[in-house]
């Protein structure tokens, strides 16, 4: 246990030093004038928006923990240090998922590792459907709303086939069991031997239990917390329309509380999405009858807000593993 404990605090420290480092590129990308220029020249809206991230965090930790707590008692200050820290980790390096083992490994401090790995399965479902929806049900009213050129329509529907597509069968897998079907897969493919496979299935089977019960009642509970994280995420996106002067029309809002998930998405693929994102929305508030400028200054502004974002999830990262560690080491 304490050569485990050794080696989830070391990878702590080891994600941290990466987080740090991609802030200092974030913020050396940004420019400290810039950011300055961005958190003086927007004012209260930059003060509303931090309050709304943080509302909209403490929404996630409030998500899995209700995910957590129906298979293992945990404070909730702990299951939000996990997702703080995690998301920090998420925002900062490509991909948007090197924060999920963060998150997995912070919860194990303190309750068994399936009830750990399958709250964080299932907010992470639940997140990708809540968004997956808003896209269905945006992109088609955007797409009526606007006249955007073919080729945009057509990268437009083609990406969000796909995601949906992707939604589904991932879905699907989770109803079937995850992690017992990849270590099927693993079997049948002589990646593992079938007496490893079978001890591997045994260990997973509680976890793939778990996973499949998102959409019954007793998930409920944690999937209201998910969506109500994306409507502050979603006021938190209007908000940044307001302090980018941007004039708030129906197609604009739609489109980017709908089409802007798809370019989130998109740029979590470049580390700190620099360049799609500029792009993207360049070219998006173009289509819409804005100015490519005005999203440029979006994109500005949602830059600052992550700097700000991921500086408090590696503070309380710091933070919750210097405690954990104090409480730890008397009893090594």
């Amino acid at each position: 246990m304490a050569t485990h404990a050794r080696a989830r605090h070391v990878f702590h420290a080891f994600a941290l030093v990466i987080g740090a480092g991609a802030l200092a590129v974030l913020v050396h990308q940004l420019g400290v004038e810039g950011l300055e220029r961005v958190v003086i020249g927007t004012g209260w809206y930059f003060l509303a928006l931090a309050a709304i991230d943080l509302a909209s965090v403490l929404c996630d930790a409030a998500g899995v923990h209700s995910f957590v707590r129906r298979q293992a008692p945990v404070s909730y200050w702990r299951v939000f240090a996990a997702q703080a820290s995690g998301l920090a980790i998420n925002r900062l390096t490509p991909g948007n998922s090197m924060g999920e083992p963060v998150k997995v490994t912070m919860l194990v401090e303190h309750v068994p590792a399936t009830a750990a790995v399958s709250a964080i399965v299932l907010f992470n479902l639940a997140t990708y459907a809540v968004a997956i929806a808003t896209i269905v049900l945006g992109v088609p009213l955007t797409l009526v709303a606007i006249d955007l050129p073919g080729r945009a329509q057509l990268l437009v529907w083609g990406v969000t086939a796909v995601l949906v597509g992707l939604a589904l069968a991932i879905v699907a897998l989770a109803r079937r069991g995850a992690l017992g079907t990849l270590v099927d897969v693993a079997r049948r493919g002589r990646l593992v031997s079938a007496a490893r496979a079978g001890t591997w299935q045994a260990k997973v089977a509680a976890i793939d239990a778990q996973v499949r019960q998102l959409g019954r009642p007793g998930s409920w509970r944690g999937g209201a917390f998910v969506l109500a994280s994306r409507l502050l995420n979603s006021l938190g996106t209007i908000v940044v329309m307001v302090a980018a002067d941007v004039p708030l029309t129906a197609p604009l809002v739609l489109a980017m509380l709908s089409i802007g998930i798809v370019i989130t998405w998109l740029s979590n693929v470049v580390p700190l999405g620099l360049g799609v994102a500029d792009g993207s929305n360049y070219a998006l508030y173009g289509a819409l009858g804005s100015t490519g400028a005005a999203g440029l200054v979006f994109t500005m502004i949602n830059r600052a807000r992550t700097c700000v974002l991921a500086l408090m999830g590696l503070t309380v990262m710091l933070v919750a593993n210097v405690a954990d560690r104090a409480v730890a080491t008397p009893e090594t």
